[in-house]
């Protein structure tokens, strides 16, 4: 009896040590808004796509948080932008055609914008 209650206990351990998130991760990435008009907005959509409902405009310069996951909507194809990398070369995958990355709102709202118009920090 005392060896499954040891063997349980070291169970638990390791499910606590693999369940544990370090303090310093983020679940977002620092974004800035580029390549508009400066007399215009990005239009941040309830769904990626650009017939779908405007839920927030963020204006040239301004800061925008982005969950990490863009999508391509053509080829359905999503992949992660926080994995690592210069910005310039996350960039260049965000500004192919039909990407759309994944953003916070100011109001904790999730939408999604066009990746070609933000800078990721």
């Amino acid at each position: 009896m005392t060896s499954s209650i040891r063997m349980l206990s070291a169970v638990a351990a390791a499910l606590v040590a693999i369940a544990t998130v370090p303090a310093s991760s983020s679940a977002f990435t620092a974004g800035t808004v580029t390549a508009i008009a400066p007399d215009d907005g990005l239009n941040v959509r309830k769904w990626p796509g650009a017939t779908s409902q405007v839920i927030a405009v963020y204006e040239l310069n301004e800061p925008i948080s982005l969950t990490g996951r863009c999508k391509n909507i053509v080829t359905n194809v999503s992949f992660r932008i926080d994995g690592g990398g210069s910005a310039a070369g996350i960039y260049a995958e965000m500004k192919k055609a039909n990407v759309w990355c994944q953003v916070m709102t100011n109001d904790a709202e999730l939408g999604w914008a066009r990746g070609k118009y933000i800078w990721p920090e």
